[in-house]
């Protein structure tokens, strides 16, 4: 093919996909309402959506949360919708209305007092209003349809309502339910809310990523959006794979310094403060108050960070490239050496630990010129999901019972201390990595 022609081709596929985008747009707007009606049609979400127990620490509040589900599975509503298929990109944002999820929690802290009692276990009913999601993907082409890669999904609300019941005891004998409200502005704001933060947005972004997964499938035929023209599928399959080059390159040289500056200034392994927690443990009708804490703790293996697909690109302006990318870390655990536990007259104590297997981090990052002076910025680092899993803990002996406990403990423990952590490490890292590497000029080098 000649040069012109070459110039011919690209023109082409230009202006066709400038042509066919505002179609393609509606189109994909009225699947995601179409997919929504089929599950309700075909009844799916009969079985409620489950968290995890887990625990939350800060200061001398903690609390045990259990039994926590989706009071009703949430249904997905387009606002907005912004397909840029010259970048391989598309933004939406949805509506999820009002989220519920309901619970057991017990409660051992001074900084709930004015809440519930200092010593308190019941119910939990948590309301978020007004739920909308954010959304931004890359997309790529799959089995003639596009699918997407590095979803950012970004999740607010209005208020959030934590309704509280408890047994309370009566002068006469026997208990009745005590109840108590308290509103938020951020989810965060609350312990028992902060608690179920990381891991209620981790299961609302995977069922919003499925019902997405299934709108592209159904929506789009890229042949079709060629107009079956095998040179403008082969041109445009060309100018993906040099996005995606260039993100890749730009990507993996920033990631490569990272894990040898982790390496080199042994931060691959990052402390964690100590666990105190109060729990009742029940055998029977009979309940005991038991105490559980550990020495310093870690999470590790930091420097085995890297990308799991293509890097998104886009070109806001012609001085300004900007790259998404999900990343994760190869066998990041989380562990306490060790640890005690006093239950009923009898003490045990061992260590430990847990695999985050099902944990990923959403990094967004610039590069450009300013007056005329190269720049490169990190826009963001998320972590937009941190699970445990393989539990290992050795030395309960008598209070083998108490091994789910400790699951959550440790799985509080990746929220409420190791994600923030990882992310502040991993950020200093990046920050310095754009601050040495040439990512301009390695951007714009001729070949």
């Amino acid at each position: 093919m000649s040069e012109e022609e070459t110039v011919d081709i690209d023109q082409e596929l230009d202006d066709l996909l400038t042509k066919v985008q505002p179609n393609l747009q509606d189109v994909i707007k009225r699947s995601f309402t179409n997919v929504a009606l089929q599950q309700t049609k075909n009844g799916e979400q009969i079985k409620a959506d489950s968290l995890g127990d887990t625990s939350y620490f800060a200061k001398n509040t903690q609390v045990n949360l259990s039994k926590l589900e989706l009071v009703k599975p949430p249904t997905f509503h387009m606002q907005v919708i912004s397909l840029d298929l010259k970048s391989m990109s598309l933004a939406l944002r949805c509506s999820l209305g009002e989220v519920n999820v309901k619970g057991l929690y017990s409660a051992f802290n001074e900084n709930l007092y004015n809440l519930i009692p200092v010593l308190a276990e019941g119910h939990v009913l948590i309301s978020l209003s007004n739920m909308i999601a954010d959304v931004k993907v890359g997309l790529v082409l799959e089995d003639d349809a596009f699918s997407f890669i590095n979803p950012g999904i970004e999740f607010i609300h209005d208020e959030v309502l934590v309704k509280l019941s408890w047994p309370s005891p009566q002068k006469n004998g026997g208990y009745e339910f005590a109840t108590t409200e308290q509103l938020a502005k951020h989810i965060d704001d609350l312990p028992l809310t902060a608690a179920v933060s990381l891991p209620l947005y981790a299961l609302l972004r995977e069922k919003l990523q499925r019902h997405l997964a299934l709108v592209l499938r159904q929506a789009t035929s890229v042949s079709e959006v060629m107009c079956c023209n095998p040179s403008l599928m082969e041109a445009y399959s060309g100018m993906i794979d040099t996005l995606a080059q260039n993100g890749n390159k730009v990507v993996d040289m920033i990631l490569i310094n990272m894990r040898r500056t982790l390496l080199q200034n042994c931060r691959e392994v990052l402390q964690l403060p100590p666990l105190h927690a109060t729990f009742i443990h029940k055998i029977g009708s009979l309940s005991f108050i038991g105490k559980f804490e550990t020495d310093t703790g870690w999470v590790k293996n930091l420097a085995t960070i890297n990308r799991i697909s293509d890097v998104s690109v886009t070109r806001p302006d012609p001085m300004k490239t900007s790259f998404q990318v999900t990343l994760r870390i190869k066998d990041l655990q989380i562990g306490y050496d060790e640890y005690r536990i006093r239950a009923m007259g009898v003490s045990c104590g061992g260590r430990a630990a847990a695999s985050l297997q099902r944990h990923a981090l959403h990094v967004a990052l610039s590069v450009g010129l300013t007056r005329w002076e190269p720049y490169a910025q990190l826009d963001h680092l998320r972590v937009q999901q941190l699970d445990c899993s393989d539990l290992h803990v050795t030395g309960l002996g008598p209070l083998s019972g108490a091994a789910g406990l400790v699951s959550a403990w440790l799985r509080g423990a990746g929220c409420a201390l190791a994600a923030p952590a990882l992310a502040a490490q991993l950020q200093r890292d990046l920050h310095a990595a754009l601050a040495d590497l040439p990512l301009w000029d390695l951007l714009h080098a001729k070949h």
